[in-house]
């Protein structure tokens, strides 16, 4: 069991409490929570059943433990509390130390990590590596509306996404009731692209945008379902 680490973050006037702990080997998880004067304000847990089934390696869950730590402490640092609260919600509450028994952690949601290039919470699989690109905020995607998708590329290691400047954007627009339209962009310094794309008008049949991602040799692709009008 690794010792847990505890830090205080300051923003906007209010000091912060990130305390990480691993549970053990009996419960195979770590496990950060965020406090704001002795309550818990957010949690993230993050399973390594994996490392328990594949040979227990402590250096490879200590490093996993101090990016868990970190990635925290960044959101908090940039600000982005409420989409720590949020990503808390969607997990089983957690209890004080001093309660009488733990509560049933019932089925473990899709991890989560942050890139402090976009400062946002950026959803990564449980077992997903390598060469990525994400949607850094979902949006409503219905025929005849003008979105700005912002998307984000990078090499996803240890759960946490490494932004890849310059790689190389294509979106396309697929429908069966409209022709297809394409918009090409590259990357920032952050791995970090907008592009804005007029959806068209359609009733009835299938749509949907396609994006792909390419940076030297490596290529990944994200689709989205786009409603009718």
């Amino acid at each position: 069991m690794i010792t847990g680490y505890n830090t205080d973050v300051d923003y906007g006037g209010v000091t912060y409490h990130v305390q990480t702990e691993d549970k053990g080997l009996q419960t195979p998880m770590i496990l950060t929570l965020l406090y704001v004067g002795g309550a818990i304000l957010a949690s993230k847990r993050t399973p390594y059943d994996d490392l328990v089934a594949s040979g227990f390696d402590e250096a490879v869950l200590r490093n996993r433990f101090v990016r868990h730590h970190k990635l925290i402490f960044a959101a908090v640092h940039a600000g982005r509390i409420e989409d720590l609260k949020r990503m808390g919600e969607r997990e089983p509450p957690v209890l004080p130390k001093d309660a009488a028994s733990p509560p049933d952690p019932g089925p473990e949601p899709d991890p989560a990590t942050v890139t402090q290039s976009t400062n946002a919470v950026i959803a990564i699989g449980a077992d997903e590596e390598g060469f990525t690109v994400k949607l850094v905020e979902e949006p409503d995607l219905r025929g005849g509306r003008s979105i700005m998708l912002k998307l984000v590329v990078g090499r996803v290691s240890d759960q946490c996404l490494d932004p890849i400047s310059g790689a190389r954007l294509k979106v396309i627009t697929l429908g069966t009731a409209f022709s297809p339209t394409s918009v090409t962009a590259l990357t920032d310094d952050d791995g970090v692209v907008e592009v804005s794309i007029s959806l068209p008008v359609f009733a009835s049949g299938r749509a949907a945008i396609l994006v792909k991602a390419e940076a030297g040799a490596e290529t990944a692709e994200l689709r989205r379902i786009i409603l009718p009008s």
